[in-house]
């Protein structure tokens, strides 16, 4: 069992398990702040990413919704009928969190560890997924948790399929939406950037005077019900830089940039566009789903249940497995129009 108890450990981890994947509050001193403050010109691309940044990105945030909410409906199963991945014995945390967290972590580190305890004969009895802020690796791959070295009994690796983990390989695709995040909400507030208040003859107006009036304009344009000023004769008040095809380019770019994270998440741009009843999406719904399910949900779940069929975690010959029946699709005597049908024992 390592050493620490299950009483104590699992409990820990399982209460901290139903958070996300930061502490909820950070000191300036921790790893993911203390760069910035220790180099404030440094270009903050050259940061890694946060969980809470990523997520603050609306396409990140319905990308990570579909996966955990959908991955969380596929029960696990193994072949010896083991009752600890359908249950827990940590009431905070039920199995479909913990799977949730479990593709979570996959998505943003390309890792996950479980905290484990073990029967008399050496398996895993029972499990609970330590949060990522919690636990590192040493320079000889072995697990540590809160800086400390365990047994590594005591835990199970779970290593992802891709190169690397979202926060790592999408952290300028992450930064570029959210200065887009940023840009828009400032146009919302301010459609026009810039505004020129140009002389059309000869002004006898001091600094003083152009001071205060570009004060007075400035504070009319953000009342919040619009505001009234006077433009005084011999001045000429338009707006520079707020033209369509700049709103437009904007548009665009907000676009580009949710594909591109789609991209990132191995899903299709589609799931994340926000708009529902595209006729497209009807029309090719057996396709569309079947792509969803083996081109992006089991990119995380497979990982999963290959790692738990290992023979350090179940019994040798035992086979874990996720399933999917509930989400699988068969077209019907027609081959144009299916629907999600139920797999029985006998299919």
């Amino acid at each position: 069992m390592g050493i620490f108890t299950k009483s104590t450990k699992l409990n820990d981890f399982a209460t901290q398990s139903a958070y996300s994947g930061e502490p909820l509050i950070q000191s300036i001193w921790s790893p993911n702040t203390l760069q910035k403050v220790l180099f404030p010109n440094v270009d903050s691309n050259a940061y890694p990413v946060t969980v809470d940044e990523a997520i603050s990105i609306p396409a990140v945030n319905a990308a990570l919704g579909i996966y955990c909410g959908v991955c969380s409906r596929f029960p696990l199963t193994a072949t010896n009928n083991a009752a600890w991945l359908t249950t827990t014995t940590q009431a905070s945390v039920t199995p479909q969190l913990r799977i949730a967290k479990l593709v979570e972590d996959l998505i943003f580190f390309n890792a996950a560890v479980l905290y484990v305890t073990r029967d008399e004969a050496g398996y895993v009895n029972d499990a609970v997924r330590v949060p990522p802020h919690r636990w590192s690796t040493d320079d000889k791959g072995n697990v540590l948790i809160d800086q400390k070295p365990l047994d590594q009994n005591s835990i199970v690796f779970i290593a992802g399929l891709k190169t690397a983990g979202f926060l790592t390989a999408a952290r300028g695709t992450v930064r570029h939406a959210a200065a887009l995040e940023r840009t828009a909400l400032n146009r919302s507030v301010n459609p026009s950037p810039i505004t020129v208040i140009a002389e059309t003859e000869k002004s006898v107006a001091s600094e003083e005077e152009i001071d205060e009036m570009l004060a007075d304009y400035g504070n009319a344009r953000r009342q919040e019900n619009g505001g009234l000023v006077f433009q005084p004769f011999g001045l000429e008040v338009k707006d520079y830089g707020g033209s369509d095809s700049a709103s437009q380019m904007l548009t665009s770019a907000r676009m580009q940039a949710r594909t591109d994270l789609a991209n990132h998440l191995n899903i299709s741009s589609s799931y994340l566009d926000g708009l529902t009843g595209n006729s497209d999406v009807y029309s090719n719904s057996l396709q569309t789903k079947s792509e969803l399910l083996h081109l992006s949900l089991m990119l995380f779940t497979e990982p999963i249940a290959n790692r738990l069929s290992q023979d350090d975690v179940t019994p040798p010959g035992v086979k874990v497995t996720f399933d999917y029946s509930e989400f699988e699709v068969s077209t019907d005597a027609k081959g144009n129009i299916g629907t999600a049908v139920e797999s029985t024992p006998n299919d």
